[in-house]
């Protein structure tokens, strides 16, 4: 289980629509609002779905910015899949970053 926490600044006048908006993306909630300040917790099962919420958080209009305040990550399973996709074994081999191909994902390419 992975759980983050959010931190969303925005216009008053933009607040109810954006909580609208977040409330679409999958795994988020909002917890907090005011002032223009809005507090997101992103609950997910694993790292790719939290790293996923996020990135659709950060396309929303209308925000000023967005700050990932908490994170925590069980990695267990993460860490299981990278050792069974090689991709640890691939790192290991490349000890130098700019042999290291990355495709939004350590467990496969994404097309």
């Amino acid at each position: 289980m992975n759980l983050s926490s959010v931190l969303i600044l925005t216009k008053e006048e933009n607040q109810e629509k954006l909580i609208q908006d977040i409330n679409q993306v999958p795994n988020c909630s909002v917890e907090m609002s005011e002032n223009g300040k809005i507090i997101v917790i992103i609950e997910s099962e694993n790292l790719e779905d939290e790293l996923s919420s996020y990135k659709k958080l950060e396309k929303l209009s209308n925000i000023i910015s967005i700050s990932m305040v908490f994170s925590y990550q069980d990695l267990d399973d993460d860490i299981q899949k990278a050792i069974n996709s090689g991709a640890i074994e691939t790192i290991e081999k490349n000890e130098k970053a700019e042999n290291i191909e990355y495709y939004g994902s350590i467990f496969r390419r994404l097309s």
